[in-house]
């Protein structure tokens, strides 16, 4: 069968759309410190693959991964795409350049002063990311998300204008705030040079107005700029019509490798692809400076943790990881904790045990069970110890006891209390799933994308995914059973 045009091209937009909208819900948080520097983290990353997506798209020839495994570096791309545009790509060009130097440089100082002015930085560049991704890639951006964004706050608005303007608020500021506003001074003068009157930033003033009526429009929402660049956003109840082709050979889609028809096409996704998540996490880093917590919450780490498997190994971020999912957010964490040294697995365990609260009890007792016999005797003397006193003793220690009491002989099977033909998920049974982890590996990494797009009535089916998926990894794991004896 012919080769399909591998759709890398699709996965990039795909995943730049998402982080772009992850930045926008990101800074409309005005609580989270440090929101700035994320959020202009993400949009560079999520132009980033979108200019990748774009070269992949219409530049085959030029190569989007290196020798040594990376792929082109962002502000590579940016000057082969102006040069391949030209012209009218140079007020993205300078507006993503002056972000770039705001990520590298300015924001490791975090200087509070430039937010109006990084506001209406990030402002336009969505506006222009917004406009490149209608024009090369046919997508309405708009038409993906219901955003009705109303400015409201307790001061009153800046113009960038009036904030970069030699009597402005800056005049007292610090070189390098002075050295930084020059850049964009620079950039404009650039484009004006070029008799280019795009701007590299939005300015505004804020005004609710009454356009003439139009029938059938919902909303209508104007950013008049001095009348020389506005804005409409309009909601169309018009859905698009999809009419499917009666002619050719019926397909079947199958899981089942023995009743497929042929292969459709293969392609391998290069892990540079995926560098979004590893910014994310870099993010993260940014916001919890020195302390070791993970800042996003718990929407953000199902999607990081929905392509677990492209995230870089570094033994800390792993250990956060894996504590975040197991203490704090009760949600899939076995990916990292299997991956971790057995020393740090103990350590994890031991902690859920001095936290023995409900519902996140629940991961250690699963994961004693999985361990074997020695270990789940050790941590019954423990906990009969540790409640001995207490008349009214939780509710998790007589599951715990009934579930050691059980006649399961699958491990995994008896930490889910449930048995082989109970159906979990799309009409798989729970011994199907054991039998074939690709299965549930994929089908956890969709539902993770499910809990991220807002579907949280799929985080119990995602928790017991993962066991399913990792659990095998666990049983009478001697490395970490010697650990937690070491440590006991």
């Amino acid at each position: 069968m012919r080769k399909r045009k591998s759709p890398i091209a699709k996965s990039l937009i795909s995943n730049s759309i998402a982080g772009m909208f992850c930045a926008i819900e990101i800074h409309n948080k005005p609580t989270i410190k440090y929101r700035y520097e994320m959020v202009v983290l993400l949009i560079l990353n999520s132009w980033e693959l979108v200019l990748k997506g774009y070269l992949y798209k219409y530049y085959r020839n030029i190569k989007l991964f290196l020798k040594d495994g990376t792929t082109k570096p962002f502000e590579n791309c940016l000057n082969v795409i102006n040069q391949k545009i030209g012209k009218e790509f140079n007020p993205i060009s300078e507006n993503l350049n002056v972000l770039y130097q705001y990520r590298n440089q300015v924001a490791h100082y975090y200087i509070e002063e430039l937010d109006p002015i990084v506001f209406s930085l990030i402002s336009k560049s969505i506006i222009f990311y917004s406009e490149f991704v209608k024009k090369y890639f046919k997508i309405d951006i708009s038409n993906q998300s219901d955003l009705i964004l109303l400015p409201i706050g307790f001061k009153r608005p800046t113009s960038p204008i009036d904030y970069i303007s030699t009597t402005s608020s800056n005049e007292k500021s610090s070189p390098e705030i002075k050295a930084f506003l020059q850049t964009i001074i620079d950039a404009t003068q650039r484009l004006h040079n070029e008799n280019i009157n795009e701007t590299i930033f939005v300015d505004f003033r804020i005004s609710l107005m009454n356009v003439n009526r139009i029938s059938n429009a919902d909303l209508i929402a104007g950013i008049d700029n001095t009348k020389s660049n506005r804005l409409f956003f309009s909601v169309n109840k018009e859905p698009q019509k999809v009419v499917l082709s009666k002619d050719g050979q019926k397909i079947t889609l199958t899981r089942n490798r023995d009743e497929a028809q042929g292969t459709l096409y293969y392609e391998e996704l290069h892990e540079g692809i995926f560098d979004e998540i590893n910014n994310i996490i870099d993010a993260n880093k940014l916001l919890a400076k020195d302390n070791q917590q993970f800042m996003l919450g718990a929407a953000l780490y199902y999607r990081i943790y929905s392509e677990r498997q492209h995230v870089n190994y570094n033994i800390e971020t792993f250990d956060l990881l894996a504590r975040t999912g197991s203490l704090e957010f009760y949600s899939p964490f076995l990916y990292w904790l299997i991956n971790l040294p057995p020393s740090r697995v103990a350590d994890i365990l031991f902690d859920l045990y001095q936290n023995s609260k409900s519902p996140n009890i629940n991961n250690l007792i699963k994961i004693v069970l999985i361990l074997g016999d020695e270990v789940i005797n050790m941590f019954k003397t423990l906990f009969d110890k540790k409640f001995k006193n207490i008349v009214q003793k939780p509710v998790f220690i007589y599951t715990f006891h009934d579930q050691i009491k059980s006649k399961n002989n699958n491990p995994i099977l008896k930490a889910l209390k449930t048995t082989s033909n109970r159906i979990l998920t799309e009409n798989y049974q729970y011994g199907q799933l054991l039998k074939d982890p690709n299965i549930p590996l994929n089908i956890l990494s969709k539902e993770c994308m499910n809990v991220f797009k807002g579907n949280f009535n799929q985080r119990a089916i995602t928790r017991d995914l993962d066991f399913l998926t990792y659990g095998k990894s666990l049983i009478n794991n001697e490395q970490i059973i010697s650990e937690l004896l070491k440590k006991k």
